[in-house]
C-alpha cells in the first residue's frame, strides 16, 4: 500500500518545492529497516535538545517486539542528497482504541491504527512538514489505516503548526493539550547550572537538614542501574506505589511484566537511573528513569505517605538532580502535565498535544464520533469543576483518604 503513497507524495513535493524534489520518503517496516532510518535520523538531529528515549532504537524496537498484541514498526525517513530531512516513527496494530469518561470506559471499533509515539514526528523545515502531513493524509485516504495518533507532539515545532492547523481542516483531530517541564542541568561545557534563587536554595538546605535529623542522618540514597538490580528496585518501588496516592490511581512502578520489560530493556542498554531514599535501611521514597545520550526522562516517582511533612520525595529529587549534574546530563526532562514539584525545579516549559486523525472508513467514522463526544464531555465536565473550585478539593480528598485506607 505504502508504494502508491510514496509516488503520489514524491510528485506533490516536487510541485510545492523544487529544493525538495529529492526528498524521497523511504519506508520501514521491519525492525531492521526501521533501526537503519531511526540512526539516519539520530545522526543529524540537534545534539543541544532533549532528546526522546521513546525514539531511541535501542528501547523502542526491543520494547515494541515486547508488547502483547499485533504490533509492527512504521518508520519513514525523508532525505535529500545524504541529508536526513524528516523522521515519522510508529506502530501499526488492530485493536480496539481506549476510551473512557472517568472510570466508564467507552465500546470503540476495531480499528487499524498507526500510533506515532513521542519523538517520532520531527521535520527540519516547515516545507518538510507538509510532506509529512500529505504522507499521514494520503494514509487515511488509502483506507490503508482507519486511524493516526500523534503523541505528545510539540506545538513549536514545523511539524505540530502544520498538524494543528488541520489535515482537512482548521482544528481537525481536536487536540489535547498538555504542559511538558524540562529543568537544564549543566551549560554546553557539562558544568552544573544553578537556576534557583539564593532564598530558594536556603530554604532546600533547611529542608534536607530537617529530613536527615529526623531519622537521626541514617539517610541513604542508592541508585540502581543493572540488569541484575531491576528485581529489587522494582520490589521496593511498588512497595512503596501501593500505599501512595500513585497506587491507587494506577500510575508508577508496579510489579508487572510491563515495568520488568520496560526496565530490563534499559538497564540491558545501560540507560537505566532508579534512585531509592533510605531511611535505616527501609525504602521511604523512590525515582526512576533512563538516561540517553544528554537527557534522563523521569518515568515514576513517590513517596510514603506516613513521612509527607519531611517531603522525601522533594529530597530524593535534588540528591537525583546532583548526580545527574556529576554526570554531565544537560536537560532533566519531568515528563506531561504540570505540578507544583515541575514548576519549582524546571526552567523550560512547552505545550504538547495529543492527536487523533481518522479516515473515511465506517469504523473510523464511528469512533471519530465517539471520540468527538468524550472529549465534549470531559472537557465540559473539567471546566466546571476547576470554575467551581471542587477539582483541587476533589482531588486532595481523593489523594487523602486513599492513603488513610491504605
Amino acid at each position: 500500500m505504502e508504494a502508491p503513497i510514496v509516488r503520489e507524495l514524491t510528485g506533490n513535493a516536487a510541485r510545492q518545492d523544487a529544493a525538495l524534489s529529492r526528498a524521497l520518503p523511504q519506508v520501514g517496516r521491519d525492525t531492521d529497516s526501521a533501526r537503519r532510518i531511526l540512526e539516519s535520523w539520530a545522526a543529524m538531529r540537534n545534539r543541544d535538545l532533549p532528546t526522546s528515549v521513546d525514539a531511541d532504537p535501542d528501547f523502542y524496537l526491543p520494547f515494541l517486539n515486547a508488547r502483547e498484541g499485533e504490533n509492527t514498526p512504521h518508520a519513514v525517513l525523508w532525505s535529500q542528497g545524504d541529508q536526513s530531512i524528516g523522521i515519522l516513527l510508529g506502530r501499526r496494530s488492530l485493536g480496539r482504541p481506549r476510551l473512557s469518561i472517568g472510570p466508564v470506559k467507552i465500546p470503540m471499533p476495531r480499528l487499524r491504527s498507526l500510533d506515532v509515539t513521542y519523538g517520532g514526528l520531527e521535520a527540519a523545515t516547515e516545507e518538510v512538514a507538509r510532506l509529512q502531513a500529505d504522507y499521514l493524509l494520503a494514509l487515511l485516504q488509502s483506507g490503508a489505516v482507519d486511524c493516526i495518533s500523534v503523541h505528545h507532539l510539540p506545538l513549536e515545532s514545523h511539524i505540530g503548526k502544520v498538524l494543528m492547523a488541520g489535515l482537512r481542516g482548521a482544528g481537525d483531530g481536536k487536540p489535547i493539550i498538555s504542559g511538558q517541564w524540562f529543568a537544564e542541568l549543566t551549560d554546553s561545557d557539562r558544568q552544573p547550572l544553578v537556576t534557583n534563587s539564593a532564598k530558594t536554595r536556603s530554604s532546600f538546605r533547611r529542608k534536607d537538614r530537617k529530613l536527615e535529623k529526623s531519622f537521626d542522618g541514617t539517610v541513604d540514597i542508592c541508585e540502581y542501574r543493572q540488569l541484575e538490580e531491576v528485581g529489587a528496585f522494582i520490589e521496593s518501588a511498588a512497595n512503596i506505589g501501593e500505599q501512595s496516592y500513585q497506587g491507587n490511581i494506577g500510575v508508577g512502578v508496579r510489579d508487572s511484566r510491563h515495568w520488568h520489560a520496560v526496565l530490563g530493556i534499559l538497564a540491558g542498554n545501560g540507560y537505566l537511573r532508579g534512585y531509592l531514599l533510605k531511611v535505616g535501611n527501609a525504602p521511604i521514597a523512590y525515582a526512576v528513569g533512563p538516561r540517553v545520550g544528554n537527557t534522563f526522562t523521569l518515568m515514576a516517582t513517590s513517596f510514603l505517605p506516613e513521612h509527607r511533612q519531611l517531603a522525601p520525595g522533594a529530597y530524593l529529587i535534588r540528591r537525583m538532580i546532583e548526580r545527574l549534574q556529576a554526570e554531565g546530563v544537560r536537560w532533566l526532562d519531568f515528563g506531561f502535565g504540570d505540578a507544583p514539584y515541575k514548576e519549582l525545579h524546571g526552567t523550560w516549559r512547552r505545550e504538547t498535544a495529543n492527536l487523533h486523525l481518522y479516515g473515511h472508513t465506517p469504523a473510523a467514522r464511528v469512533a471519530r464520533a465517539l471520540d468527538t463526544a468524550v472529549k465534549w464531555s470531559d472537557r465540559s465536565i473539567r471546566r466546571l469543576l476547576h470554575d467551581s473550585g471542587l477539582y483541587d478539593r476533589a482531588r486532595k480528598l481523593l489523594q487523602r483518604g486513599a492513603e488513610r485506607l491504605r
